[in-house]
């Protein structure tokens, strides 16, 4: 496998893309200009980040990523741009302690989530509803697109370091090719 001209270029858009993707999820207003807004740039900064993974498909992991947008794209656009989650799943994580029924239909914190009773979410499954505690990262709810998505990004890390352990990354640059050395064939 090799490491093709301009990847750490395609990686570093695809990092901007996906910081600008959490800031209008989680800053910009769900209703009115701001809530367009925040629509057409989840919407538009999703698509390309799909796509940018194409740029690393012969990372096994790179496919693995693409499912877990698309799994929490599914979701998110069935409710305008967010992530549902379920009331009686917040409050069992004892995340929000003023959680009040008031906060129903309403973002989490300037969050990404919007909070919802169970059977008003649409693909319940595939909303966060997955309460886990990292211990450098502290407790939080994930959806399966998450954990998908998390899968598919070690993979990836795993993957590129053995390659350049086994020294199967070269860069492309020069056609992927490596000299070989010059050996006499014995008589």
């Amino acid at each position: 496998m090799e490491r093709r001209a301009g990847d750490l270029l395609f990686l570093g858009a695809a990092v901007v893309i996906f910081v600008a993707q959490q800031l209008a999820i989680s800053y910009l207003d769900v209703d009115g200009a701001a809530g367009v807004a925040r629509r057409v740039l989840f919407f538009g900064t999703t698509v390309v980040l799909v796509l940018l993974t194409a740029r690393f498909r012969r990372f096994a992991g790179a496919w693995l990523v693409a499912a877990g947008i698309i799994l929490n794209l599914v979701p998110m656009a069935a409710h305008g741009g967010a992530m549902p989650v379920d009331y009686d799943i917040l409050a069992r994580s004892g995340l929000h302690p003023e959680l009040s029924e008031d906060l129903l239909g309403s973002q989490t914190n300037h969050g990404k989530d919007v909070i919802l009773r169970r059977e008003d979410i649409r693909f319940f499954a595939l909303s966060d509803r997955y309460i886990f505690e990292l211990p450098w990262y502290g407790k939080n709810i994930y959806s399966l697109g998450d954990f998908v998505l998390f899968a598919g990004l070690g993979l990836v890390v795993v993957q590129a370091a053995a390659m350049t352990v086994a020294g199967g990354f070269r860069d492309r640059r020069d056609g992927g090719r490596v000299p070989r050395e010059e050996t006499e064939v014995s008589p």
